[in-house]
């Protein structure tokens, strides 16, 4: 389904889950209301490509994945893949679809069956897309196994009797058993030590030139992210606030919330930690938002406008692959991060 143009392309997509309303509300007919988990977000992923996706806990990082691996349904807007909608994809165009798009869960003791042997769970897509007979399907997980760093002598054992890299291997294995051209991978090394996060981050490189996949990678670790991918996008509150080249971004971020949130990666610099930056002020509501720039109760750089006119996602000041949702990103971009480290009033003051 690739071609030359992007592999995905995600426009205005928007997942909002309806809260259930009281039996008062109900008979006062109160209106219905939701938490808008992913508001108007737009997103392209080429072939091959690594894509980092980063944001506070609750930013909706993880709706997001899951809406382009099709686990949720969208509220709104559009999911293109190859060039085709597959937004409405269901019953078994989308089970024949999900072979090019697979996801490797935060989780692994709760995505893998316990009941399962090994075989069975990285078998378990392969009979499911190919039909392939428990012969077959042994045999394609066997030659699969090494591809992961796994023995192929485990292949009757069950999830319980592997450590907690052993058991995230096994969710990317099955994740690519049946060579997708897509995979979401949601903080797949959150649950692990450092030397097994470097190691599993390794074998996701070493597939990806291998098989050519693109990779959406949900994640806090910005290590991994300035590692492993290629662009960066930052999401706050459901929208999209910057995206860009990894490097460019990490280096020389340009919205205030990015700014922000590198400031407060640890640093070894034990005076830096001392002066360690947090945001100010209320984290709004997700459920019905007001209009608004969603971070402008915490900005430091926030003026009047701001909190009454949605700022769009356009070309960042001077750089046109980069794309930043800031009114004032011609005055806060050069900025540095280290200024939000200070507990002194901002470097920018706010205009009226």
């Amino acid at each position: 389904m690739s071609g030359a143009g992007p592999l995905l392309e995600v426009e205005g997509l928007e997942k909002h889950f309806p809260i259930t309303r009281s039996l008062g509300e109900v008979v006062g007919r109160a209106k219905p209301r939701a938490v808008h988990a992913v508001d108007g977000v737009s997103l392209t992923i080429r072939p091959g490509e690594t894509v980092g996706l980063i944001g506070e806990s609750g930013s909706g990082k993880t709706t997001l994945g899951w809406l382009v691996a099709r686990l949720h349904a969208p509220t709104a807007g559009t999911i293109r893949f190859g060039g085709n909608d597959v937004t409405h994809l269901s019953g078994k165009a989308l089970r024949h679809w999900r072979s090019h798009v697979q996801v490797v869960f935060q989780d692994p003791v709760g995505s893998l069956d316990p009941r399962l042997r090994v075989w069975q769970i990285i078998g378990e897509p392969i009979r499911a897309q190919t039909g392939a007979s428990r012969t077959q399907t042994r045999a394609r997980v066997e030659a699969l196994l090494p591809t992961v760093g796994l023995p192929i002598d485990c292949l009757d054992q069950y999830p319980h009797e592997f450590s907690g890299g052993g058991r995230q291997r096994l969710s990317v294995a099955r994740a690519i058993s049946v060579d997708p051209q897509l995979m979401v991978l949601d903080e797949p090394t959150s649950a692990l030590d450092v030397a097994v996060q470097a190691q599993i981050l390794n074998r996701l490189v070493e597939l990806q030139r291998e098989r050519k996949i693109a990779y959406l990678l949900i994640t806090h670790n910005v290590a991994a992210v300035r590692y492993v991918a290629d662009r960066v996008a930052v999401l706050y509150l459901g929208q999209l606030v910057e995206l860009g080249p990894v490097r460019a971004l990490l280096e020389h971020p340009v919205h205030p919330y990015t700014k922000a949130l590198l400031a407060a990666v640890p640093v070894p610099d034990a005076r830096r930690r001392k002066l360690r930056y947090r945001i100010q002020g209320d984290i709004p509501s997700l459920v019905d938002p007001k209009p608004g720039c969603r971070f402008a109760p915490r900005c430091p750089f926030v003026i009047d406008r701001c909190r009454v006119e949605d700022p769009i996602l356009r070309p960042a000041p001077g750089a046109a692959d980069r794309l930043v949702a800031c009114h004032r990103a011609e005055e806060v971009g050069d900025v540095p991060p280290e200024a939000l480290l200070a507990p002194a009033p901002s470097a920018l003051s706010p205009t009226p």
